[in-house]
Parts: structure tokens; C-alpha cells; sequence
């Protein structure tokens, strides 16, 4: 055979099992959406019970990319999710790992927030976002199982319980007919007592005065227990006054005993001083009546001069009479302060005119004529 001929077959049988291998990717992979353009968006997780790559992303249940890698970190682990370019995520929504289905295949998904934020950003390629693992309900089935073994355990012990107590009660009634009569009556009666109890209550209470006065001491309560409130803090305020006020009195108590102690301690003497003192003011007050009695009587110069008339108008003439010399001797002390103020001055001048013989005057002349002055007698 030709080597071209099995070379051109070879290459024919290559070409077709590449356009199968593209169709089968096309049909498994989502179709067109295999060359559809993305971005990557790094999530965050504490754990990623079942996710791998390939995991679906969904958005309110719609497939919106595939998880590309799955990094396992110190603090936990990162996916990255390769999200459709024409899908849009916003940073206030949940990213949430849950179960898919009970076979436990997981599923990455987006929820919207209850309430949306209008300053939302929209997440693009690479940023990061941290998400939260929803609870599996097998998993809380699971957990639950030793809680429903004691639950259903407890539930035949209340069985049996139950069935005791009624074949005790069987014992005890199904032998006496009239027991159970009278138990009947007695609960007829006591049913006949509670309705007409409940019929006093509603006629007391169904009153509208009453149900009016119910409610606005209802109404009255808040302020009631503001005005408890009030008067609880009045009190505090007042006992607090109190004890500032008992601190003073302790503060002034003890400056009294440390003014009351040194007297406690001169107490003898300041007695004696005392005593003396008051000794004195007898003597005092003796002088006194002594001295009153010599005012009162005629026989002294005081009584003289109180009870003699003649007596008071002389003393009263003499000293009109001091006050006319004491008039009469200013103008002498006046000229003898001049004279002295003088002399002070010029005393030559002032001797040689006392002892000149001339008369005051004699010898000047008028000015500019010459003529001699005449003095005037």
C-alpha cells in the first residue's frame, strides 16, 4: 500500500476524532458557553465540605460559572469561581456552599441580601468575597439521631406510664359503680360553681363604670411609677443630704471636743478665775452704790452742785465769765503773733522802731516832690 495513502488516512482519522472530541466538549460542557469569555472571583470559606473543581456556581438557582481551583489554606480555603462575563455579582450578597442533592454533591451559590444596599458595588475579576457553609440536613439528622433515641425512648416510658396509671384507675373505679357516680356529681357541681363564678366575675367586671375606672388606673400606672421613680431619687438626694450633714456634725463634734478638751483640763482654774472675777464685781458694784450715795447726798461737792441752786448758777456765772476772757484774750494772742512774726522777720528794724523817741512818720518824704510827710494826729 501506498505510505501516502495510510498517511492520508491517518490524518483523516485524527481530524475526525478532534472534531468528535470538540462536539463532545461542546455537548458536556454547556455548549456555547465553553467559549464564552469570564472572569475569576476568589472566595473565601472557613471549609468546603464536597466542592471540586468543575463544582457549579449558581445565582438564585441559575448557572452562573464553575469553580476553577480549590487552594487549601492555613486559615481555611479559597476557590476560585470563573464567573460568566455577562453575569453580574455585587458585593453585599451571600456566597453560601450547600448540598445539592442526598447524594451530596455541593453547589456554590449567591443569595441577595433581605434588604439591598443602593451603594453596592459590583465585584470584578479578582477581588475576594467570604462566604459561609450552609448546614446539610443530613448532617442535622445525623446529629440528631441520639436526641430522637432518648426522645422515643422517653415516649415508650410515658407509654407505660400512661397504661399503669389507667389500669389503676381501671382497678379502682371498674369494682365500685356508685364511686364513679358520685365522682361525676361531685364534678358536675364543682363545673356548676366555677360557671357561676366565672358569671359573678363577668357581671363585676362587664360593669362600664368598672371597666372605665380599670382602665384609667391602667392609664394612671406609668405615671404613678414615675411618680414612685421621683420620689425614690427625692429620697436617695435627701438621704445623701443626710449623711453629708451627719459627716459635718461628726467634723464639727470633734472640733468641739478638741476647743471642750484643754477646758476640761484648766477646768479648776478657770473656776477660780471665775470666782475671782466675781468677786471683783461686788466690790465694783459696792463702789458703785457708795459713790451713788455720795452723789445723792447735800453734804459733798458733786451733791453741792446738784442740789444747790445758788451753788449751780456761780459756777455756771464762772464759767460765762472764763468764756468772755478767753473772747478777750484771742485779739491779744492775735497781735502777739504778728508782733512775734515781726521780730521773726526784721528784728532790728522792729526794736528800733519801739525804742525810736521820733512819732511814727517823721522824716519821709513824699515820693518825687521832696516834700517832707506829715504824719496825721
Amino acid at each position: 500500500m501506498n505510505e501516502k495513502l495510510i498517511a492520508f488516512r491517518v490524518g483523516v482519522v485524527v481530524l475526525a476524532a478532534a472534531v468528535l472530541a470538540i462536539g463532545l466538549i461542546g455537548i458536556f460542557g454547556g455548549g456555547k458557553g465553553v467559549f464564552q469569555r469570564r472572569y475569576s472571583v476568589f472566595l473565601s470559606f472557613q471549609s468546603a465540605p464536597n466542592v471540586t473543581v468543575d463544582t457549579p456556581v449558581r445565582k438564585n438557582g441559575v448557572l452562573i460559572g464553575r469553580v476553577s481551583n480549590v487552594e487549601l489554606k492555613d486559615n481555611g480555603v479559597v476557590l476560585t469561581a470563573r464567573i460568566d462575563a455577562h453575569r453580574t455579582l455585587r458585593e453585599d450578597e451571600i456566597c453560601r456552599i450547600k448540598t445539592a442533592s442526598l447524594l451530596g454533591d455541593a453547589v456554590v451559590e449567591f443569595v441577595p441580601p433581605s434588604e439591598r444596599s443602593p451603594t453596592a458595588k459590583v465585584v470584578q475579576d479578582g477581588d475576594y468575597m467570604t462566604g459561609v457553609v450552609a448546614t446539610d440536613p443530613l448532617q442535622v439528622l445525623t446529629n440528631l439521631e441520639s436526641d430522637i433515641r432518648t426522645a422515643l425512648g422517653a415516649m415508650g416510658g410515658a407509654a407505660t406510664d400512661v397504661s399503669t396509671a389507667a389500669r389503676r384507675l381501671s382497678q379502682t373505679l371498674g369494682g365500685d359503680d356508685q364511686q364513679l357516680q358520685r365522682l361525676l356529681t361531685k364534678s358536675e357541681l364543682a363545673l356548676d360553681s366555677f360557671q357561676k363564678t366565672m358569671t359573678t366575675l363577668d357581671d363585676v367586671v362587664g360593669d362600664p363604670e368598672i371597666k372605665e375606672g380599670l382602665k384609667q388606673s391602667l392609664k394612671d400606672l406609668p405615671k404613678m411609677f414615675n411618680d414612685v421613680q421621683q420620689t425614690l431619687a427625692q429620697a436617695r438626694d435627701a438621704m445623701a443630704r443626710f449623711d453629708r450633714v451627719g459627716q459635718k456634725a461628726e467634723q464639727n463634734l470633734d472640733n468641739l471636743a478638741e476647743f471642750t478638751g484643754p477646758l476640761g483640763q484648766k477646768g479648776e482654774q478657770l473656776m477660780n478665775d471665775l470666782g475671782r472675777s466675781v468677786q471683783n464685781l461686788e466690790e465694783i458694784s459696792s463702789q458703785l452704790v457708795v459713790f451713788s450715795q455720795a452723789i445723792n447726798s447735800s453734804e459733798g461737792t458733786l451733791g453741792k452742785l446738784i442740789n444747790d441752786r445758788e451753788m449751780y448758777d456761780d459756777f455756771r456765772e464762772s464759767v460765762s465769765n472764763l468764756k468772755d476772757a478767753t473772747r478777750r484774750i484771742d485779739p491779744i494772742l492775735r497781735d502777739f503773733r504778728i508782733v512775734s512774726d515781726k521780730l521773726a522777720t526784721d528784728p532790728g528794724g522792729q526794736l528800733k522802731r519801739v525804742f525810736d523817741p521820733k512819732p511814727p512818720g517823721i522824716g519821709r518824704k513824699w515820693p518825687d516832690t521832696g516834700i517832707p510827710f506829715a504824719p496825721r494826729r
